[in-house]
């Protein structure tokens, strides 16, 4: 196996854009048209707010009016870097490998620290992506992406605010954990919201872990099932399944248009397991509209600085010093909607 230090960092960035990029339920439904990462850090995010407007009239020969375009608003950030390292110390090379045989191990040290970074790479792309994807959760629930970046030190906290003026959240009258909430009329009130905002019908829901049993037990729904005429059968589709370990379907709304999702997806934030999608939160919208934006790296190596327009950077440091050697994973990304009244948030239980 070639010594992977000898490689330089543009032959890495190609073998990492090989990879298959895991999978991120929110990032990937609302947020799936991928821009070409651009040259510098520093990114223009453009999105519009939902109008719609009437043509003015004008009398019998006289020339048109001039009308604003719709509401399009442009920012600059600076997009937040994503940054992670794994370090290798002469330790790890004298253990044995997960899955490697025999039980005492036959690889040389070498082998092993390839194959260590190989690994780490793989890993690392995984925990960026769901950063990623933790961005997109935190968008769609709050309209705003809070940044908190560390230092060298590993405490020292820089913080940033990337907000696109969402206002489209709303909490429920009534608790959907009452069974006799109804629960098709939020639905409802939702859906023309979007549709009267934007001019198009939302195609998707996305409910929190606990939303799901909140809709199959509640008494408007069996009610609705109940109906013999399928013209008024709104929830006449409810058919529960798993889809992959994240996410389960459990059915469509035939009168709204609405497929519907269950995300129970979690992610470990250092003191304890929290899920990506609140569990009493709904997100009705519009799939695939917006857009993913990623921005260059700057790295220093060998005492000159290199500029690498990539989604994923990787980074290989070593030190004869302290006898052990590191690799850091980078990628500058921000989560962009297309229309920012493209979704409604729903706190269902206020």
């Amino acid at each position: 196996m070639q010594n992977i230090y000898n490689l330089p960092t543009v032959t890495l960035i190609g073998a990492v854009e090989l990879f298959k990029t895991p999978a991120s339920y929110l990032l990937d439904t609302f947020f799936s048209t991928k821009l070409p990462t651009a040259n510098s850090s520093w990114l223009a995010v453009e999105y519009k707010k939902g109008k719609r407007s009437l043509a003015p009239y004008v009398v019998k020969g006289a020339k048109p009016m001039t009308v604003d375009r719709d509401g399009s608003y442009s920012k600059f950030y600076n997009a937040p870097m994503i940054g992670a390292k794994r370090i290798i110390t002469a330790a790890d090379l004298e253990m044995r490998l997960f899955g490697e045989t025999p039980v005492y191990g036959t690889m040389s040290d070498a082998d092993r620290a390839n194959k260590i970074i190989a690994d780490d790479l793989v890993e690392l792309q995984r925990i960026i992506q769901n950063k990623k994807n933790y961005m997109a959760a935190e968008l769609l629930q709050t309209g705003k992406i809070l940044v908190e970046g560390y230092a060298d030190d590993g405490r020292t906290i820089q913080t940033d605010l990337i907000d696109f003026d969402f206002s489209n959240i709303s909490t429920v009258s009534a608790s959907w954990a009452t069974t006799s909430t109804d629960i098709y009329k939020d639905i409802y009130n939702a859906v023309n919201k979007i549709a009267e905002d934007v001019g198009e019908l939302p195609d998707i829901m996305v409910v929190g872990k606990n939303v799901e049993q909140y809709i199959l037990n509640n008494k408007t729904t069996k009610d609705w099932l109940m109906i013999p005429n399928a013209q008024y059968a709104a929830f006449n589709n409810l058919a529960p399944k798993y889809i992959s370990p994240q996410s389960r379907y459990i059915g469509r709304i035939n009168s709204l248009g609405l497929e519907m999702y269950s995300y129970l997806e979690t992610y470990y934030d250092g003191t304890q397991i929290k899920p990506f999608l609140d569990e009493d939160t709904v997100i009705i919208g519009i799939g695939g509209r917006g857009k993913q934006l990623s921005g260059a790296i700057t790295l220093l190596e060998s005492g000159n600085w290199n500029t690498y327009a990539a989604e994923y950077v990787p980074h290989y440091t070593y030190s004869d010093r302290d006898n052990e050697s590191s690799l850091a994973l980078y990628s500058r990304f921000i989560p962009v909607p297309d229309v920012i009244d493209s979704w409604v948030t729903l706190k269902v239980k206020p």
